[in-house]
Order: C-alpha cells, then sequence, then structure tokens
C-alpha cells in the first residue's frame, strides 16, 4: 500500500520484514487488520501500525500504543 491511497485513520501501514526483536512496543502476529482492530477494542489499546510480512498463517503484525483514554 502506498502513501497515497492510505486511509487517514492515524495507523501506519508498511509491508516487508519485521524487526520482532528491535520492536519495543506492544506487538501480536493477527491474520488481518480487522483482527487487529478487533485485538485493540477487547483490550483498550490503541493500534498504530500494521506489517504486513506476507508470510503465512498469520501474516499481520499489529503494533500497538498505548491505552486507550475513555
Amino acid at each position: 500500500m502506498t502513501q497515497e491511497n492510505q486511509p487517514d485513520d492515524g495507523i501506519e501501514r508498511v509491508e516487508g520484514d519485521f524487526d520482532f526483536v528491535g520492536e519495543k512496543r506492544v506487538w501480536l502476529p493477527a491474520a488481518s487488520e480487522e483482527r487487529c482492530r478487533r485485538i485493540a477494542g477487547r483490550y483498550g489499546l490503541t493500534l498504530v501500525k500494521v506489517v504486513n510480512t506476507g508470510k503465512a498463517p498469520l501474516q499481520i503484525i499489529c503494533i500497538f500504543g498505548e491505552l486507550r483514554d475513555e
């Protein structure tokens, strides 16, 4: 997904490899971006980045930020 066609929802979307050792934020693998959103909602987290690794079966990495203010 290129910068021009990304939705303006505050979530960064990238494709490629994921550095699971270097990432200091909370992250989880998922089957789709929608599952990332559902995980964020369930645990009160803010979804800040979605990485599409292209590696099956869980090719999406959800990276979460701080707890949401509610």
